[in-house]
């Protein structure tokens, strides 16, 4: 289980090998390539094959909303250079869209089964908290993955 106010829950799993990932990325773990180290933590330990896993990326903030500084543009583009769409040019304005950064990288490792949640949650406060849109003061969403064992599915 991990709690989230804006940044992007990464939900790994491979049904062959049984195997749960699950990481929270903010601009900061995207560009440390996070969702990359969480595949591949999953192939070394677990001798998981990246073509089999499944990923979801669930609600965080969106494109719509997530305006950064150069800081980020820079860090961004320097680390995922090849991966178009994820820094967005607006009135003037740069946002970051964290779905279509993490997404890439997990492509990058062969990884092609992936679901995007693109749930702003900036943009949806009644169901989700957000710290850009309600402030430092605010809750936290959970995530948790489990796998349910084989004497539960009996």
């Amino acid at each position: 289980m991990l709690r989230f106010a804006d940044c992007l829950p990464i939900l790994l799993y491979d049904p062959q090998k049984r195997v749960i990932g699950l990481g929270h990325a903010g601009w900061r773990g995207t560009v440390g390539l996070l969702a990359q180290r969480l595949a591949e933590t999953m192939r070394e330990e677990f001798g998981c094959h990246l073509a089999q896993v499944r990923a979801g990326l669930g609600p965080a903030i969106g494109p719509c909303c997530y305006a950064v500084g150069e800081e980020v543009r820079e860090a961004v583009q320097a680390v995922l250079s090849g991966s178009s769409g994820a820094v967005v040019e607006r009135a003037n304005e740069v946002y970051l869209d964290l779905w279509e950064a993490n997404r890439w990288q997990l492509r990058q490792l062969g990884i092609e089964r992936i679901e995007v949640g693109k749930i702003c949650t900036a943009g949806n406060t009644a169901e989700f908290f957000s710290h850009r849109a309600e402030g430092e003061r605010t809750g936290r969403f959970a995530v948790l993955m489990l796998l349910q064992s084989e004497w539960d599915e009996q």
